[in-house]
């Protein structure tokens, strides 16, 4: 378990989020041939009209004038800001249907940083024996702990449960020194507060199976539609950008849910957030029509009926006109709900009994989450083995998400960028196919994790080398390549 504590400016903070830019510092500034940054040295400075002009690593002439806001410091992207700069970008609010809840102070475009925290408390099995001794060494100020405590829980007044209960005499039983006995004098209510706000408001460590807690991130409330996504900078560092464009005083929501839940209907997602013990009333889970969970016309087997989540009924089909009747309805409800039990015991090994499956509930369903749960498999288990197939149901999958959920996310990022490798062993002269695929994948991780991150640097570094290809083979040969598409983006090292 490791603490952190913030490193503020000595005799007052700089104001971080206007840098003073000198003549040879070394930046990432935005190329305007491809909207990238590039690692270059400032050559010259204008506060006048707020632009720098800079010399590319690469020695390339163009677009070297660049504005102060498209110019960021090697760093900014992955070292935690001080927490008056992160007070300056965010503000906590009260609400009245969810409580206290994180707001923008300024406006935000699709993928600009909205500040990066660094953790509040870090647990890691290597350190779990002594996790208690170490709990008060690490929380020698009590500031740490009262900001810990005042962390959302669900039942402000819980009782200690028996876990609370056995750890605490465990220690008091225990022969421990000093500074780490001093935590057995927190009386089991309060300790049980601790206990639930680490709970509820810690994220999974994204490199270790352990435990992270932040403070101005556990304000973020949880949306099925996110404004917002995050990457890991250093050392455990949160980097919070917009999935979407924000006006001034918009509010930062995050998924507390994983990408491929958010694909699945509204009924399942709501479901998991019992594990947070509140009902989802986003605009996604407020939608009257389900529309994962399509079921096929069975009277004329061609338009597609979505389910009405208030009444329990289906939508009149849009081609036939028809509307099931009451008692086809259930048997269709009862129907989905056998196949969903189905598919959530299948044996991903299991292709054979997974195939068989999904044949039969192509016949009943389409443009439902369940069948893009096996697209997932079947793409999977058949790559190796049959990648026409393979692709097939990538495609599919991507639809699917295209359909259900429109907003940018690391699966349908990926599986552009991976359907575009499939492309290029199979048909490797669709030249414009393969730059649609590394193209989409790349504009998606930009806005995910910034057009620095060595993920987004893996599809455009594809895409450059279609396009450089592609360039080399016009004009008989003729080398016709501008500088447009000649800068491959530099390889970034940023933990995810």
């Amino acid at each position: 378990m490791t603490n952190t504590k913030d490193k503020e400016a000595k005799g007052g903070e700089e104001d971080e989020s206007e840098p003073r830019w000198r003549i040879g510092d070394r930046v990432y500034a935005l190329w305007a041939g491809n909207n990238c940054y590039y690692v270059s040295t400032i050559a010259e400075v204008s506060e006048a009209d707020r632009t720098v002009v800079v010399t590319w690593d690469d020695a390339d002439t163009s677009h070297r004038r660049v504005s102060f806001d498209q110019v960021m410091r090697p760093s900014d992207e992955t070292t935690a800001w001080s927490r008056a700069r992160i007070e300056k970008r965010a503000t906590v609010r009260h609400t009245k249907q969810k409580g206290r809840c994180l707001f923008t102070n300024e406006a935000c475009e699709p993928g600009q940083v909205v500040f990066v925290e660094r953790p509040l408390l870090v647990a890691l099995p290597a350190v779990a024996p002594k996790l208690w001794e170490c709990l008060q060494k690490l929380h020698e100020e009590p500031g740490d702990i009262d900001v810990i405590r005042d962390k959302y829980v669900p039942e402000p007044d819980e009782e200690p449960n028996e876990d609370v209960i056995r750890i605490l005499k465990a220690l008091q039983d225990a022969e421990l020194d000093g500074e780490s006995n001093k935590i057995c004098k927190l009386e089991a209510k309060s300790f049980q507060r601790l206990v639930s706000a680490w709970r509820y408001n810690s994220f999974g460590h994204h490199k270790e199976d352990g435990l992270v807690l932040y403070n101005r991130i556990s304000m973020c409330a949880h949306s099925c539609d996110p404004t917002c996504c995050w990457s890991y900078g250093d050392e455990d560092a949160f980097v919070l950008r917009s999935r979407m464009a924000l006006e001034k005083g918009g509010e930062l929501t995050i998924s507390y849910l994983q990408d491929e839940d958010l694909l699945k209907s509204t009924s399942v997602r709501q479901q998991k957030l019992q594990n947070w013990k509140f009902t989802c009333m986003c605009p996604r889970c407020s939608l009257k029509v389900d529309v994962g969970r399509g079921i096929r016309c069975q009277r004329c087997k061609v338009g597609v009926l979505y389910p009405q989540v208030p009444t329990g009924g289906f939508e009149t089909c849009k081609v036939c006109g028809s509307s099931p009747s009451s008692e086809d309805t259930q048997m269709l409800l009862n129907m989905e709900e056998e196949y969903v039990a189905r598919v959530d015991s299948l044996d991903k090994k299991d292709l054979d009994d997974v195939q068989t499956v999904y044949q039969a509930a192509l016949d009943i369903f389409e443009r439902h989450w369940i069948l893009y749960v096996m697209d997932t498999i079947l793409w999977e288990g058949q790559r190796q083995k049959n990648i026409m197939e393979a692709m097939e149901h990538q495609r599919r999958r991507i639809d699917f998400h295209q359909h259900y959920y429109f907003r940018p996310t690391f699966i349908l990022a990926w599986c552009h960028e991976e359907l575009g490798d499939c492309m290029v062993q199979q048909f490797p002269s669709r030249k414009w196919h393969l730059m649609q695929e590394f193209q989409r994948a790349y504009q998606m991780l930009a806005i995910l994790c910034g057009t620095t991150h060595q993920y987004t640097a893996s599809p455009y570094n594809k895409l450059w080398q279609v396009s450089s290809t592609n360039n080399s083979a016009n004009a008989n040969g003729a080398n016709t390549e501008t500088s447009e598409s000649r800068k491959p983006v530099a390889q970034v090292s940023i933990s995810m």
